[in-house]
């Protein structure tokens, strides 16, 4: 098992609050640590994007934001439109929501192509999807990993974290790594509270973690923000 130093994870982190009741003062904390412990990027709610911009401007974290989340029931119009409107907003990697009843109901082809919309219209982009891991089955997961690796995403990500999307587990992170093979990268999400599960779950094979822990991951102390 690879050791990573405190420093190596940081750049893997992307520092995330999305909860419904964040504040303008949250997001200025989040900024603000996301500057001082050199974390890759910001991941917050599209209604704050413009204002992270305002605390992380010239510097080279990453200003990150979910759409269709966090049902993901949206039209594929709808999505697309919020699309448009986070790049326009200055959102530069965009996690989204696939629409997991149309996967459960088998309408592959739907799913498939609302995946294929979403990724044209980030206009190269990086596009991560939130696959939402706790919900399906073994060849659930495998199926919605394989049909969005061939619509065209940047990342697999198991879980957004939140309600029935489920925790980052070892084996579903390999999982997504032996689909994902060199075609894209996997980012976990969910339950990654440590320096222990964080350097786990690198060494199963993310190259990104989504949590709302990091301060507390890269400095031993602190709480984390949310369940996320």
């Amino acid at each position: 098992m690879i050791k990573y130093t405190a420093t190596e994870i940081a750049k893997r982190i992307q520092h995330t609050n999305v909860n419904p009741d964040v504040t303008r003062e949250n997001v200025k904390a989040l900024c603000k640590d996301c500057l001082e412990y050199g974390f890759d990027g910001i991941m917050i709610q599209p209604c704050w994007i413009e204002e992270a911009k305002k605390h992380l401007f010239g510097s080279k974290v990453k200003i990150c934001t979910a759409l269709g989340y966090p049902m993901g029931g949206s039209t594929t119009r709808t999505k697309v439109e919020e699309m448009k409107e986070v790049i326009s907003l200055g959102a530069q990697q965009i996690d989204f929501m696939a629409n997991i009843g149309f996967l459960k109901s088998e309408m592959f082809e739907e799913y498939a192509n609302e995946i294929v919309e979403i990724v044209k219209a980030s206009d190269h982009r990086v596009t991560k999807i939130m696959l939402e891991f706790g919900m399906l089955t073994e060849g659930e997961k495998i199926k919605a990993a394989e049909l969005a690796i061939s619509a065209g995403v940047t990342y697999l990500k198991n879980s957004s974290g939140w309600g029935k999307g489920g925790y980052a587990t070892v084996e579903d992170i390999k999982l997504l790594k032996r689909i994902a093979g060199d075609k894209v990268l996997v980012k976990a999400s969910g339950g990654i509270r440590d320096m222990e599960k964080a350097t786990e779950i690198l060494n199963a094979g993310a190259s990104l973690l989504g949590t709302s822990a990091g301060v507390k991951i890269v400095s031993g102390s602190g709480k984390a923000i949310t369940d996320y």
